[in-house]
């Protein structure tokens, strides 16, 4: 059984269409992340499977039974600061979300000591939320999403705004929820360091639709042996680049333009490049596979890449 089944998802906003015919499953004790550009659907997603938002047709499945029956079995972290009481203190935060879900008493203490353990918030858990760091207040709006106990947790652009430690120490808590407390993580996120290191899988949406739907690996190795970098002994000019561009491929200059990146479909076309910088006498340093990142993957599904030409 599935963790979570989107079936058929449509979504209209008027005359715009957010979701169209979306469909992915994620698996029990996964992290899936769910990108796109902006405005390609992936909050009305995430607000659909949470019940806030009722799609016009399609089906949403937690643990095979209708999201709608199943809310206690899901917690969620949108974009933004206002998933915390700021004039409240991390342990009285975790406290009242706990109370709406019905849990209190003794052991509930014991789990928030456990959680701000956990989260390295012992020491702040008596300041004011208002107070904390961003990092950190992202940290207890996580934590309360885990004190609630539910299986599925759905996070919204986790990391946006924190600085690199915060980055770091919000990856560490991820992979230990799903590897040490059993749960199922989907993510949104423009942090695509961040989906290369914690995704188990990932669903890729472009103006509503899927484009994209399989593990990280799998998506990784279907372009990795396309990217070449070719170093230059000089500055290449815009005749040379001109010519380049006739290939009919995309072509990315760095490094003062001494240096291209390109994703090779053919092969034998890396010798067509050479013999045209051959042609305009612009020597070659090196030539070198380079290991394909999931940005790179990113880019290629939703064509969102500036292209410098």
């Amino acid at each position: 059984m599935y963790a979570v089944e989107v079936i058929n998802l449509t979504k209209c906003y008027g005359k715009v269409m957010a979701l169209d015919d979306v469909s992915f499953k994620v698996k029990k004790g996964s992290i899936c992340g769910i990108l796109g550009p902006n405005g390609s659907g992936k909050t009305t997603t995430i607000k659909s499977i949470c019940n806030l938002i009722i799609p016009d047709s399609g089906e949403i499945k937690i643990y095979g039974k209708d999201n709608g029956k199943c809310t206690n079995r899901i917690s969620a972290v949108f974009e933004g600061s206002r998933n915390l009481y700021w004039r409240l203190t991390p342990r009285e935060n975790l406290r009242y979300f706990a109370g709406i879900r019905g849990l209190g008493g003794k052991t509930l203490e014991k789990d928030i000591d456990i959680l701000l353990d956990r989260f390295n918030l012992t020491d702040k858990k008596n300041v004011s939320v208002n107070n904390l760091s961003r990092g950190m207040q992202q940290k207890v709006a996580i934590a309360m999403t885990l004190i609630c106990n539910t299986d599925v947790i759905l996070l919204d652009e986790p990391t946006l705004g924190l600085d690199v430690q915060s980055q770091l120490d919000i990856r560490n808590v991820l992979n230990d929820i799903t590897s040490g407390m059993d749960k199922t993580i989907l993510l949104s996120t423009h942090d695509m360091n961040l989906v290369e290191d914690i995704c188990d899988d990932v669903a890729i949406l472009n103006k509503g639709k899927i484009v994209a739907m399989d593990n990280i690996q799998s998506l990784l190795d279907m372009f990795k042996t396309m990217k070449y970098e070719i170093v230059l002994s000089e500055r290449i000019t815009e005749e040379g680049k001109n010519l380049l561009m006739e290939s009919g491929y995309d072509f990315y200059f760095a490094d003062n333009e001494s240096k291209i990146e390109i994703d090779i479909l053919n092969l034998q076309d890396i010798y067509k490049i050479i013999e045209v910088l051959k042609s305009i006498n612009v020597f070659i340093k090196e030539i070198k596979q380079k290991d394909v990142d999931f940005e790179s993957v990113y880019l290629n599904f939703t064509e969102e890449g500036d292209r410098i030409g």
